[in-house]
């Protein structure tokens, strides 16, 4: 009987090791191939919003006067400005006042590479920035220019940073 049960548990000890083999035998491999995705995204204008200089610096035959403006950058990553054009004067246009725009000028030719490069973060708004010099008033302004405030269009040109 003892020879029974030693070849039964030597018996079942095979068997069990047979079944290991045969499942680690039947494990076949794989492969995948083929394409992963991704997808750049649309790159969105940088809005330039008119907003007041702390102070008006702009009067009949005087110096060329600052232009301030707020940018809000909607993308994802940093834009890095280093130049601006400005349109003809007859595109500036006088804000609640009876002023002709022939009473003002671009100052300072109609395109420049900013003295200071403008960076501006991925999805922020900037605080009010001001670009000297750009603007300048007749000194044959008449009266209705007085207290006038002026929207100057501008393009700025950068690259992302």
């Amino acid at each position: 009987m003892r020879f029974n049960k030693r070849l039964g548990g030597a018996i079942g000890a095979l068997v069990m090791l047979l079944a290991g083999a045969a499942v680690v035998y039947a494990a076949f491999t794989a492969t995948g191939t083929g394409s992963g995705r991704a997808a750049s995204v649309n790159a969105v204008s940088i809005t330039v919003t008119p907003t007041m200089c702390a102070s008006a610096d702009l009067y009949p035959g005087g110096p060329a006067g600052a232009i301030c403006f707020t940018l809000t950058n909607s993308n994802p990553y940093a834009v890095h400005f280093t130049s601006v054009t400005y349109p003809n004067s007859s595109a500036i246009v006088a804000i609640n006042a009876p002023c002709p725009n022939s009473n003002v000028s671009i100052a300072s030719g109609l395109s420049s590479t900013l003295a200071t490069p403008i960076n501006v973060a991925a999805n922020t708004t900037t605080g009010t920035l001001s670009l000297p010099g750009v603007v300048q008033m007749s000194s044959a302004a008449t009266d209705g220019c007085q207290g006038a405030n002026f929207n100057v269009p501008i393009t700025l040109t950068g690259t992302q940073q």
